[in-house]
């Protein structure tokens, strides 16, 4: 999967970003991929857990084609804003509902952030 079909089968699937998504230049892999963390922070905040869902399921379903450039976004713009966002405190419960390998991708990330943030207060 081109990461441009990646985006276009997103706004497919989650019309309400369309708008937002394509501001971005198409090259702005991240920008793009932190929209659609925004949005999901949003229904998180709201408490649509079936949004919320759909919005996991939609990752899961392409992890596996996902191209190097798009891992690294999901990795760095998608599960950081959720570690780091608005719903930080309530990651733990969060967690609990995501499919597995986006789970895995998410916990590895919490991992990492967690080793570079002890590493640099011992620098």
């Amino acid at each position: 999967m081109t990461d441009n079909e990646f985006f276009m089968e997103l706004i497919d699937s989650f019309p309400i970003i369309k708008p937002d998504i394509e501001l971005e230049d198409i090259d702005m892999i991240h920008m793009r991929m932190e929209i659609f963390a925004s949005y999901t922070n949003k229904l998180i905040e709201e408490d649509d857990i079936q949004e919320v869902t759909r919005c996991f399921n939609f990752l899961e379903l392409r992890t596996d084609s996902m191209s190097d450039e798009l891992i690294n976004a999901l990795n760095v713009s998608y599960c950081e804003a959720l570690l780091l966002g608005e719903n930080a405190y309530n990651m733990e419960s969060i967690v609990k509902i995501m499919p597995t390998k986006l789970s895995v991708i998410y916990l590895g990330y919490k991992r990492y952030y967690e080793w570079l943030t002890h590493r640099g207060s011992n620098c």
